[in-house]
């Protein structure tokens, strides 16, 4: 992830090098960079990819893996940003991304989870669910009337909770943890309405609290197209990369795909 951030950021800023240099015609700016507020929505389809464990009644929980044994499809969610911007270099960060997946399957081995043994054959339904609030702050280190490269800080909650149920039995593990985020952000415009975006952040702790752990990486490529400086419509791709342990409970999460959403500006 170090490696996309630095070749980012050089990619950015060598973009803007050659037009600064330039003295013959003054620089235009981009549409859709005069704000204080913006507000976007986004529809993401993300496919789910990972595993799931949990220790209970002194049985070892087995590896579930979210494809294989749960068979969770795919599903649209919704993705809110918010972002005030007092001042040209800094933007103030808001974002809730509820996901919610369901499935059904019949089991092709025996499987331990929250204290239970379900065993081969057994349908089962599934449901996995990771809702996300983070609050950060964004400085525009290098700004230019074309785009910007930036650093930012977040900080947020995780929840997580799975289940299974079955004729047999039925489990469920939840969970909080805080998150923190470190990254890079950037922006140029290589037309007046159109902006192409880049953002990676990501960090890893472990002893936040008792037998707590948390990784979390998170990428996204985008293009926008700005109608006016206060209308616009976007679409990329997004990666969100979670290591999550809380107490007996593991995770490990990837939701990536597609997203289409749209923009609205103060």
């Amino acid at each position: 992830m170090k490696r996309l951030l630095v070749l980012a950021a050089v990619a950015l800023v060598t973009t803007f090098v050659p037009a600064s240099a330039s003295a013959q015609t003054p620089a235009t700016g981009g549409v859709g960079e005069k704000y204080w507020i913006e507000f976007s929505a986004t529809w993401w389809q993300p496919g789910a990819e990972g595993s799931l464990a949990s220790d209970r009644l002194g049985l070892i929980g087995s590896q579930i893996d979210f494809a294989q044994d749960l068979a969770l499809e795919s599903a649209r969610f919704t993705d809110f940003r918010l972002v005030l911007r007092p001042a040209k270099k800094h933007r103030f960060r808001f974002q809730y991304t509820p996901i919610e997946f369901t499935g059904s399957s019949v089991l092709s081995r025996d499987i331990t989870f929250a204290g239970k043994v379900y065993p081969i054959s057994l349908p089962v339904s599934s449901t996995l669910g990771w809702h996300v609030w983070r609050v950060g702050y964004e400085w525009d280190f290098f700004y230019k009337p074309r785009g910007f490269v930036g650093v930012m800080i977040q900080t947020g909650v995780t929840e997580f909770h799975a289940s299974l149920d079955s004729i047999v039995g039925s489990g469920e593990v939840t969970g909080t943890a805080p998150l923190f985020e470190f990254g890079l952000a950037g922006r140029f415009y290589p037309i007046r309405h159109l902006a192409v975006n880049m953002e990676g952040s990501g960090l890893k702790l472990t002893n936040l609290e008792p037998d707590t752990m948390l990784k979390t990486m998170a990428l996204d490529f985008s293009a926008t197209y700005n109608f006016t400086n206060y209308v616009g419509v976007s679409g990329g791709w997004r990666r969100t990369k979670t290591n999550l342990q809380i107490d007996s409970d593991r995770g490990d999460l990837t939701f990536s795909g597609l997203w289409l959403g749209g923009v609205v500006r103060y």
